[in-house]
This record gives structure tokens, C-alpha cells and sequence, in this order.
């Protein structure tokens, strides 16, 4: 009789523990969106076969999909917006009316005529008359949801409308909560920002999905077919620093024209420098990222020759492009979302900071960087001092821990002087974010001679950075954290950074998926 296999896989439980994870993000979107959640989860299935040419083609998808889908959004706010204006203008009419009844001679009979009538009609009836009138002019049929919703509101209308009440207030000279005017007032604003909340995360989501599908793809596709044939040297190094320092040149400048147009607190300037700098990232990311696949080989080159000092140096640049092209991602989710929240129906705290202190706000800050320390003398660092090391990683691992607290395990390798460092990463997953082995790695952190994190073993312990606090001072920090609900640029807010890594499936390990955070990540955080 066949034994049941009963081999522990480290990464097919991931996977399902995963999936589990997105379940509830369903049960909080409308009907109509759930086609961006089954196109942003087909991104999936590519990447754990590695069709990479299948991959782009569904991440296009996503992205066309959700930008339509942006649109309409676009169009509704706009439609929104006027019929609002239009209702908080004739609900003035209407409560100058009222008002002089309330304080006339005649309120008392008014308010009795007006029961009467309520009494004597059907609303339901009415109602009902409406919808069908709704529905055959937009050939939509309205869900029983939606059904259900309006006919519980009109339900003992009658008795709810306290009329005499409402006449005395309004003779007092007051204007708000007041029954009678709720149905003639233009719907309650926290109840639309609820919805366009809704629709933006589901936008925003395959947007940003897509874009990360799309780079993943990129890599992975020019990873095979680099066909350059002459060896990597010193004398290649300034061209390479040259397209990184190019890539965050107009990255700077499409955030500077957004810094620019909400100085001036125009909404409509805000909204086309958002989405045109969103058209840059989306048409120049996918060729800087073919350049990191370059740099990538390149530097499997170097090593496999035995030129470490020149692989290092490449490494810091291949580092620098990966966090460019997160900072493209994040930018790119922080357009769309700040094109839609600068509207008046946004009730998002973040949103409302940014258009508030935006006068006070410096357009970036230096982060906290440790003293640059070389992995062969780190044993020398003096115990809590802060430092920055940086070499290629050797392992990469997250293992369990008691009480269930999430650490993640580097081991960094020198390749001139084959020194090898520990480094620990608290509340992250570092091969769910896509940190592989054979990737470079840049990190700051504080050097503990026997750090509790790793059973007494010398290690650094990666510093977490204070986002939040220097968001309050910095343009370019409050940006990109607008962006946190789908994309983190510095995974678990961490003082790490790495470069691209292939993407390789191998059986019960984590430590080469360079496109896991497309398998692991939320889709939407909260």
C-alpha cells in the first residue's frame, strides 16, 4: 500500500498560506471590481511556471484594465461632483423655503397638510417606478444589493421624519442634522469617499500588480537573451552610472512637477502632473530594468573570473537601480492615488496631511546611513556601534521563531577578501520580498558582538527607519508613503536594499524567488 508523502515543502505551504491571506480582500469590493482581483491574482500562475513572455502579456492586461477602470472612476467623480453642486444648490433653495415656513403663522397646518399626503402615498410604488425607468435607460439591471439598500431607506419614511421637530429647529436658525432635509441634501460625503475608496484600492492594486509583473517579466526575459559578447571592465562603469543617475534624474523631476502643482493647490494641475509623470514610469521602467539585467550578468561574469573589487562595485550600482525601480513602483501607485484623493470626496487622513502641510514640507531628507565598514574588519566595529556593510548574500533564510515573531537571516559574503557577516532583519521576510541569494545587498544597522537575535552569534541588526516621523518633514518620504497599501519601497520599513534577483522555483527552498513578493505580498494592506 502506497505510504502518504508526508516531505515538509517550505514554499508550497508558503504559497498556501498565501493565498488563504487574499481570501478576505473579496469580501470588501463590490461585484463589479472583482475582475481586477482575478486578473491581478492570474499574475501568479506565469511566475510559478516562469513564462515570462506570459507573465508581460498579463501584466499589460492588468495595467490596460486597470487604467480603464481608472478612468471611469475619473468620469464618475467628475459626474459626482456637478450633481453635487447641483443638489447643494437647489437643497439652499429648498431650506430658504422651509426656513420661511418655520418661522410663518402657518407652520402648524403646513406640517399637518404634509403628514397627510405622506400617509395617502405609496413611496414603494414610486420607487419602483423609478428603477424601471433607471434600468431601461441604461440597460443595466441593478443588483438585489443595491435594491435592497434603497427600499430599506424609504421604509417608514413617514414615521421617521420627526416634521414638527424639524420645523422648530429650523425656525431656531439651525441648518444641519436636520430630518426633514436629509432626502433633498446631496448624499452624506463619507459615505462616497467609502465607495471611491473602494473602487481607487482595486484600481490602484492593478496598477501597481501589473507594473511589478511587468518588471519581473522584463528581467527575467533579458536575463536570457543578453547577448553581449565583449567582457565587463572598469572603463564600463561610468555608463552605467550613468543610466542609473539618468533613471533618478526624471524620477526627481516628475516628483519635483507634483511637489510644484500642489504648492499651488490646484486640483486639476495636480491630476495631470500625477498622470503624466505615471505615463514616464510606465513607458521608461521596463528599459532600465532590461539595463539592471545586463548588470546582473555582468557581474556573474566578474565573479566566475575571480574580479571581486569590480563585481562589488557593480553590485552598489545594481543596488542603487533596484531601489530606483521600487521607488518608480511606489511613485507610480502614489500618482493614481493622489490624482483620485486630491478630489473633494477623499476622507484619507494621509491624503488630507499631504494637501495641508505641503508649505512646510522640505522636498526630501537624508535617511540615517551607518558608517561604511568593509565585512573583513566589521569584527572590530565597537559593540552598539552603527554601521553599513554590503556584500553579496551567501544564505537568505526566515525561520520560526518562538512566540511567532518574524526575523529574517543574512549572510553576506566579500568576494575580494571571502569575509562573511550575519545581518538580522526584524518583522520582515526578506525571500518573500524577493531578496535571493547571489543578489547584492547594502544595509545599515547596529553591530552587537552577541546579538540576542541569533542565538549569541556577532551580528548587525538592521536598523528600522522612522517613515512616519520623516515623512513629516519631507515631500518626497510622504509621496511614496502614499503608496503603502500596495507597495512597500523599503520592505517592513527596514535600512536594507538589494538588487534584482532571477527568478528560479527549486524544491522546498525560498532563497531564489526574486519575484516572491508577487506570490506572497497582500494584495491591499490595511
Amino acid at each position: 500500500m502506497p505510504m502518504a508523502n508526508d516531505h515538509h515543502n517550505t514554499l508550497t505551504d508558503s504559497l498556501k498560506r498565501a493565498r488563504f491571506d487574499l481570501l478576505p480582500t473579496y469580501s470588501t469590493h463590490r461585484i463589479e471590481l472583482l475582475r481586477l482581483f482575478r486578473e491581478t491574482l492570474a499574475l501568479q500562475q506565469p511566475i510559478l511556471s516562469r513564462s515570462w513572455k506570459q507573465l508581460e502579456a498579463q501584466a499589460r492586461l492588468c495595467m490596460g484594465l486597470g487604467y480603464a477602470e481608472y478612468r471611469n472612476l475619473q468620469s464618475q467623480l467628475e459626474s459626482t461632483a456637478q450633481i453635487d453642486n447641483l443638489h447643494h444648490r437647489l437643497g439652499s433653495e429648498f431650506l430658504f423655503v422651509l426656513r420661511g415656513i418655520a418661522i410663518s403663522g402657518d407652520r402648524d397646518q403646513w406640517v399637518k397638510n404634509l403628514k397627510e399626503r405622506l400617509r395617502n402615498k405609496d413611496p414603494a410604488e414610486h420607487l419602483n417606478t423609478l428603477l424601471a425607468k433607471a434600468e431601461e435607460l441604461t440597460g443595466n439591471k441593478l443588483s438585489e444589493q443595491t435594491l435592497t439598500r434603497l427600499r430599506k431607506k424609504i421604509t417608514g419614511l413617514d414615521e421617521r421624519l420627526d416634521l414638527q421637530k424639524s420645523m422648530v429647529v429650523l425656525a431656531n436658525g439651525k441648518t444641519k442634522n436636520i430630518d426633514l432635509l436629509k432626502p433633498f441634501l446631496p448624499e452624506n460625503e463619507t459615505s462616497m469617499a467609502v465607495r471611491v475608496n473602494s473602487t481607487a484600492n482595486a484600481v490602484i492594486m492593478c496598477l501597481c500588480r501589473g507594473l511589478q509583473g511587468l518588471v519581473h517579466a522584463q528581467f527575467n526575459i533579458a536575463l536570457k537573451t543578453d547577448i553581449s559578447s565583449a567582457e565587463f571592465s572598469k572603463q564600463n562603469i561610468p555608463t552605467i552610472k550613468a543610466i542609473t543617475e539618468s533613471f533618478a534624474n526624471q524620477l526627481t523631476m516628475g516628483q519635483k512637477r507634483i511637489y510644484s502643482a500642489l504648492l499651488l493647490s490646484e486640483p486639476q494641475r495636480i491630476t495631470q502632473a500625477c498622470l503624466i509623470f505615471a505615463g514616464d514610469i510606465e513607458s521608461q521602467l521596463p528599459q532600465f530594468v532590461g539595463a539592471q539585467a545586463v548588470i546582473h550578468n555582468a557581474i556573474e561574469e566578474l565573479l566566475q573570473r575571480g574580479s571581486g573589487g569590480l563585481a562589488e562595485k557593480l553590485g552598489d550600482l545594481a543596488v542603487d537601480a533596484h531601489f530606483l525601480t521600487r521607488s518608480a513602483i511606489a511613485s507610480h501607485a502614489a500618482c493614481y492615488r493622489l490624482a483620485i484623493g486630491c478630489r473633494d470626496f477623499n476622507t484619507d487622513k494621509d491624503i488630507k496631511a499631504l494637501l495641508k502641510n505641503i508649505p512646510s514640507l522640505a522636498f526630501s531628507t537624508p535617511l540615517p546611513n551607518g558608517k561604511d565598514v568593509e565585512l573583513s574588519r566589521l569584527e572590530n566595529s565597537s559593540e552598539g556601534e552603527f554601521v553599513e556593510i554590503r556584500g553579496f548574500v551567501e544564505e537568505v533564510s526566515s525561520p520560526p521563531q518562538e512566540g511567532g515573531m518574524l526575523l529574517s537571516h543574512l549572510v553576506l559574503r566579500d568576494p575580494s577578501s571571502n569575509a562573511l557577516a550575519n545581518a538580522v532583519v526584524r518583522f520582515a521576510h526578506l525571500p518573500h520580498a524577493g531578496v535571493c541569494q547571489g543578489a547584492f545587498c547594502r544595509l545599515s544597522g547596529t553591530y552587537r558582538e552577541h546579538s540576542s537575535l541569533l542565538d549569541g552569534k556577532a551580528a548587525v541588526e538592521v536598523d528600522t527607519l522612522a517613515l512616519a516621523e520623516i515623512a513629516e518633514s519631507s515631500f518626497e518620504i510622504c509621496f511614496l508613503r502614499l503608496a503603502s497599501r500596495w507597495f512597500h519601497p523599503w520592505r517592513s520599513n527596514t535600512n536594507l536594499y538589494w538588487s534584482l534577483g532571477a527568478h528560479k522555483t527549486e524544491e522546498d527552498s525560498e532563497a531564489t524567488l526574486g519575484a516572491g513578493e508577487l506570490l506572497f505580498t497582500p494584495l491591499i494592506r490595511q
